[in-house]
């Protein structure tokens, strides 16, 4: 539960003006950078990490991935009808590209470019995304392996070195034998591109560069029908932004 009114009698007059923003037009809040929200709600950077903090949080980001995951229990709770399976799609996509960060696509392609081996991880449905990756990174000449088998996972880290890049597909970012394997990586000190729903998960943390896309509900435990448009999206702009430095 959000509590926006935590420490309110110690906010400034800029922090309670920022504060308002954000409860007003709550729902674009995990949509929005730091930047964007510093333009909408006409005060600095500091105020809103100040605020961030103030609020029990460890910063900015931290605030917007816990109102996202408020705004998502919200939307479950409540009996509405759903829209087409077709709307919801394009929801999806549309929310997808509004999170994309070019910054971290180029970051991401030049990891891979410069890596000396690379390995992809997934899970569950996740493996499409995984086949179609390593499909495109082969036809652009890469040295490319994907762990398909949950069996490997284990033994392949032994042969991960700190000169390769391991992306790991995850839609909720909470798999454990995912998690675990991020971890057995990080501690060989690979580089690690992590690719998840919009949503605050471990995976994240052990990741060097995290690619978001949306996704209405990412708990994949319980149904792993969920759609990976997104996913897709975010391999066909990293994989042109590596052809571009090719």
């Amino acid at each position: 539960m959000l509590d926006f009114l935590k420490n309110y009698t110690d906010l400034t007059t800029s922090e309670k003006k920022a504060l308002k923003y954000i409860v007003d037009h709550i729902a674009d809040i995990p949509f929005l950078n730091i930047n964007e929200l510093v333009d909408k709600a006409f005060v600095s950077k500091t105020v809103i990490v100040n605020l961030s903090q103030k609020l029990g949080f460890n910063g900015y980001k931290e605030l917007k991935f816990k109102i996202n995951e408020h705004i998502l229990a919200e939307n479950k709770d409540k009996n509405q009808n759903l829209p087409s399976f077709k709307k919801q799609l394009e929801r999806n996509i549309s929310k997808s590209f509004t999170l994309i960060n070019e910054e971290q696509i180029y970051d991401c392609a030049k990891s891979l470019r410069h890596a000396k081996n690379i390995f992809i991880v997934s899970r569950g449905t996740s493996k499409a995304v995984g086949y179609y990756l390593e499909h495109l990174l082969f036809s652009l000449g890469l040295h490319c392996f994907f762990i398909n088998d949950y069996n490997l996972s284990d033994s392949f880290t032994r042969l991960v070195s700190s000169e390769d890049t391991v992306v790991f597909i995850s839609l909720s970012g909470r798999t454990k034998k995912i998690i675990e394997t991020a971890r057995a990586v990080q501690l060989k000190e690979a580089n690690i591109i992590s690719m998840t729903a919009f949503n605050s998960n471990e995976l994240t943390t052990y990741a060097d560069n995290n690619l978001f896309c949306f996704a209405d509900n990412h708990d994949t435990k319980k149904d792993d029908t969920k759609s990976r448009v997104g996913f897709f999206i975010l391999v066909d702009l990293l994989v042109y932004e590596l052809e571009q430095l090719m």
